[in-house]
């Protein structure tokens, strides 16, 4: 199994361009496989593949790239679910043309019910999951129960700790059931857990060493 970082978590690090080069060298002298991109900070496909912004498909297939992640999308309503279906079957149909895949990331909101169903249940009938686990914690969801029982529609994982009151922190301090985790990822034969804080401290770069300090050591990963 390898493990990525989402780059939100170093965001901090990434104010230019070239912060953002010195952040990628960074983040695999940590010991992560790989990056999930939060942006591109206007570097070209060929300048990001070997260290002019264009279409998203086109610039993630110039760079091999064949995972699209939605990160957010409002779900309170059934006129919101409605047009995130039609955006994500379309972003999918456009996708397929390029070998790519296309996942939902979810939050905490997706968990409350709409008119009798949860919203995540009706997204998963439509779109492969990239489940964020610290987001299933927080929404009262036994996170490793749910990896196996949805296994077929898991594309990626999100591995996120935290505490109970929206507060993600660095792996292996917080609540989750890591190991568990970990575990149920294993099961269900995940080639990526991708590691992510929302609000890291001090500061991006020391937050991921961190965690994957802790994947190393803590875990059995």
């Amino acid at each position: 199994m390898k493990i990525a970082l989402q780059l939100f978590s170093v965001r901090d690090a990434c104010k230019t361009k070239e912060d953002f080069l010195r952040t990628l060298k960074e983040v695999k002298k940590q010991g992560y496989d790989g990056v999930e991109f939060a942006g591109y900070h206007d570097l070209t496909a060929q300048e990001l593949k070997t260290a002019s912004r264009n279409d998203v498909l086109e610039y993630n297939r110039g760079i091999g790239n064949k995972n699209i992640v939605c990160a957010y999308s409002p779900a309170d309503s059934e006129e919101n679910l409605q047009k995130l279906r039609r955006v994500l079957q379309s972003a999918q149909k456009a996708a397929q043309k390029y070998g790519m895949n296309v996942f939902y990331h979810n939050h905490s909101h997706e968990l409350l019910p709409l008119n009798g169903k949860i919203p995540l249940d009706v997204i998963k009938e439509y779109c492969m999951l990239e489940p964020d686990t610290y987001w299933l914690f927080n929404g009262k969801v036994d996170v490793c129960a749910y990896i196996k029982a949805n296994a077929p529609r898991i594309g990626l994982i999100h591995l996120k700790d935290g505490g109970l009151n929206a507060d993600p922190c660095t792996i292996g301090e917080g609540k989750n059931d890591i190991q568990g985790i970990i575990d149920a990822a294993k099961e269900i034969g995940s080639e990526w857990l991708i590691v992510e804080n929302d609000n890291p401290k001090p500061d991006g770069l020391s937050d991921s060493a961190r965690s994957i300090h802790n994947l190393k050591t803590k875990y059995a990963i």
